[in-house]
């Protein structure tokens, strides 16, 4: 994208990564934790699909685990309360 000594030097890289969120990664629109992980790691995606538009699968189920799992203890200790 750039350097420190010359500033931005593709500008174009800049509104890639802009554009990029879960609005338009086609696998975020129907998954219930997308705000939560914001759509993963554009790095894994770049890795496994060369390119940042995409979701590294392994780790949206990892994420999908972990909000089920916060949810169901926060509703468990909902119910001690009571």
């Amino acid at each position: 994208m750039g350097n420190v000594d010359e500033g931005i030097t593709k500008p174009e890289i800049a509104e890639e990564f802009r554009g990029c969120s879960v609005y338009s990664k086609e696998s975020c629109r129907t998954c219930f934790a997308r705000f939560y992980c914001s759509g993963g790691c554009m790095a894994n995606s770049y890795k496994f699909h060369n390119t940042i538009h995409d979701t590294y699968e392994v780790s949206c189920e990892m994420e999908r685990k972990r909000v089920e799992c916060a949810i169901m203890i926060k509703a468990a200790l909902a119910d001690e309360e009571q």
